[in-house]
């Protein structure tokens, strides 16, 4: 279980440096207005999104849905729906940051609740 926990959070951390790459080209593309180069990065970091929220889970992508993750944003399903039917959207891209920030939270809070588990006396 350990070892799991461990590679999860080399794969978060790993995933959020591929976001924090992704959010500086995009909010320099929507800050010049350029929508046509914005449009593919965005579906990149849709799929990021959707990387972190399954690896977070411990769920893989392949065998499970959205749904099947316990740990995820309040809305998700709304959220991303209007996301990826929209990506060149500057609204979209607010709401996918605000995703991102959501789901490291409650990736922290995992973490977080499985060590005092641990440190409870059985």
């Amino acid at each position: 279980m350990r070892d799991r926990q461990f590679l999860n959070e080399n794969e978060v951390e790993a995933i959020l440096g591929q976001w924090n790459q992704c959010r500086n080209e995009l909010a320099e593309y929507y800050k010049t207005r350029n929508i046509e180069k914005a449009q593919p990065e965005m579906k990149k970091a849709i799929e990021l999104f959707k990387a972190l929220l399954f690896t977070t889970n411990g769920l893989d992508p392949e065998e499970c849905a959205i749904d099947d993750c316990k740990a995820k944003p309040v809305n998700l399903r709304e959220r991303i729906d209007f996301i990826s039917s929209r990506p060149k959207l500057y609204h979209s891209y607010i709401q996918l940051s605000e995703l991102f920030a959501e789901q490291e939270k409650q990736f922290a809070k995992q973490k977080a609740l499985s060590k005092a588990k641990k440190k409870r006396p059985e």
